[in-house]
């Protein structure tokens, strides 16, 4: 899995996405459960529609829960935005890196 692979190496926490990943996955059966349930009533439409909504419901509900323990954990949630002049300061250092490097070769 490539996602996961790549959020795990940037510091992220890729258990968050494997569980959402599960509750997609949870709610996806549960949809096609629910429409075998009914008879299966319409055709694959209906099945589509029953299968991605409760996928959807799954996922929003497994990202709510991690985001809650996550809290619980002391991690932080949202993104952490910069000031502008961080920005800069850190375009410049990279720049002087660049330039340091050039200069040794």
């Amino acid at each position: 899995m490539g996602i996961i692979r790549r959020v795990s190496e940037k510091g992220g926490d890729s258990n968050r996405l494997k569980w959402v990943a599960g509750g997609l996955v949870i709610g996806f059966v549960w949809g096609t459960f629910m429409w075998l349930i009914t008879g299966m009533q319409g055709d694959t439409k209906v099945w589509m529609y029953l299968a991605l909504t409760m996928a959807m419901i799954g996922g929003g509900i497994a990202a709510i829960f991690g985001a809650m323990n996550a809290r619980k954990k002391g991690e932080r949630i949202s993104p952490r935005i910069a000031p502008m002049d961080e920005v800069a300061d850190k375009a410049a250092a990279k720049a002087a890196r660049k330039a340091a490097r050039g200069k040794a070769e």
